[in-house]
């Protein structure tokens, strides 16, 4: 499963719409003309918003689409030829849902590289601020919270409650 955000409502919409519109357009254009390429735009969003199956789905069903236009209007083919055309084109959009596939993953692996911290920090020795590029010194905590995915949660290690909070420490260990 990827790692998506929630799905923008429109992208459904999109997907569908430009099904349809491709469906049309390879219809209205007629036996003679053919645009498969248009098919290739309705299956690479599904692919790249709406995961792997549903562009499978689509690249399986969508050249099938074209073949029943090709039943119902004059035959410019006969039937083993269409029929052949058909299994072409679910190998080649099949194929392309898979690098569109493989693309997307490339994507995630590198959004998630850049989110990842490398290389040396200029840290105090005292306070523990991180000099950044600007030359401009702020907290640890603000500085891994806006260059990595990590977030913070405060408490006290036993070094420190014993150091700064004596009496609360030595009553806890009689406890």
């Amino acid at each position: 499963m990827r790692n998506h955000e929630v799905l923008p409502r429109f992208y459904p919409l999109l997907i569908t719409g430009s099904v349809f519109g491709a469906i049309a357009v390879d219809y209205l254009t007629g036996p003679g003309i053919q645009f498969p390429i248009l098919y290739l735009l309705p299956i690479g969003l599904a692919s790249w918003f709406s995961w792997f199956r549903w562009g499978c789905a689509l690249a399986l069903t969508m050249p099938w689409m074209r073949l029943v236009f090709d039943v119902i209007q004059p035959e410019v083919w006969s039937g083993p030829e269409l029929l052949l055309n058909a299994l072409i084109r679910m190998l080649v959009f099949s194929l392309f849902v898979y690098l569109v596939n493989r693309t997307v993953l490339q994507h995630q692996a590198l959004q998630h590289e850049v989110r990842t911290l490398r290389g040396l920090l200029h840290i105090c020795s005292f306070c523990k601020k991180i000099r950044n590029n600007a030359d401009k010194w702020t907290n640890l905590e603000q500085y891994l919270s806006e260059h990595s995915e990590a977030r913070f949660s405060h408490s006290l290690c036993p070094d420190c409650l014993r150091q700064h909070y004596p009496n609360y420490y030595h009553s806890m260990g009689s406890s």
